[in-house]
């Protein structure tokens, strides 16, 4: 007998698909904040924090109750040109079916440094995540400067990609997304910068600025409005009439990207949290 779309309905209220969310701004408008409001949930047992973008101090200075902070696990990570490892370690955290063991100090996997220094070492395994677990990547902006960083390898800040390199660098961000498209394990919620668009009328030096874009800064100019495709909810946070506002149907603001299959208006929320897009309860 085939399956209809009420028991399928049904089957979600009990056990509802894997969220994947995407969340972009400005620096500063609280997107790390945001993030970790999904501790507060009190179903979600664990978060595992990928922390591309030195946030740990935020969640210190949110009055997260210690039992919510237990849950957190951070992996905090940040390369240069000269030692390019996070990609590595990111791929394998997407890829294996085993567990890593990265180290605690910087997330890298195999660390001689911390081995010497007899200094801890976590172990993370996607494939073991329930739905009851979170992978914060915080952020996809800076993840895909780390991909910069693998291609350029050794050569000066100042040295840029060729054309030709662009393409090599999305197919290292495509196999990430695509693992947080099929949502198999766990719940994902990415954040990044804001990537603006700009259309132009005129000629210099006459020239003017006549609509501008909103998308999330992820890979290259021509992709970042598509990024989104890859997850079920994308939330804009903006700062208006002196406070953090957020955005998530396709609706809220002309010209800024942001939509929820879940039919959410975070913009008609009193607050800016994660409960929001996930169910008050979930049995297993």
């Amino acid at each position: 007998m085939a399956i209809d779309l009420l028991a399928l309905a049904k089957k979600y209220k009990e056990v509802p698909k894997n969220q994947s969310i995407l969340m972009y701004g400005d620096s500063g408008v609280g997107k790390s904040r945001m993030a970790a409001t999904v501790a507060q949930i009190p179903w979600v047992e664990r978060v595992f924090w990928l922390d591309l973008d030195n946030s740990m101090e935020t969640l210190f200075h949110m009055n997260l109750s210690d039992a919510e902070m237990r849950k957190i696990i951070p992996f905090r990570m940040g390369d240069t040109r000269k030692d390019p490892y996070v990609l590595n370690t990111i791929q394998k955290m997407y890829s294996s079916t085993t567990d890593l063991s990265l180290c605690e100090e910087h997330s890298r996997m195999n660390c001689l440094a911390c081995s010497k220094a007899k200094m801890g070492f976590q172990t993370f395994n996607m494939t073991s995540l329930t739905p009851r677990d979170v992978v914060v990547f915080d952020n996809g902006s800076e993840f895909f400067d780390s991909v910069v960083n693998f291609i350029l390898k050794g050569q000066t800040d100042d040295a840029i990609l060729q054309i030709q390199d662009w393409g090599t660098a999305l197919n290292f961000l495509k196999p990430i997304l695509q693992v947080i498209k099929n949502g198999r394990y766990g719940h994902t919620i990415m954040t990044a910068h804001t990537l603006y668009v700009h259309t132009f009328q005129g000629k210099p030096p006459n020239r003017e600025i006549v609509k501008t874009k909103e998308f999330p800064m992820l890979g290259t100019t021509t992709f970042a409005p598509k990024a989104g495709g890859y997850f079920g909810t994308v939330i804009n946070l903006r700062i208006g009439g002196n406070k953090h506002t957020g955005i998530s149907s396709t609706l809220g603001k002309p010209n800024v990207q942001a939509r929820s299959r879940s039919g959410v208006c975070l913009e008609k929320e009193s607050e800016l949290h994660m409960k929001h897009f996930f169910p008050a309860t979930i049995s297993l």
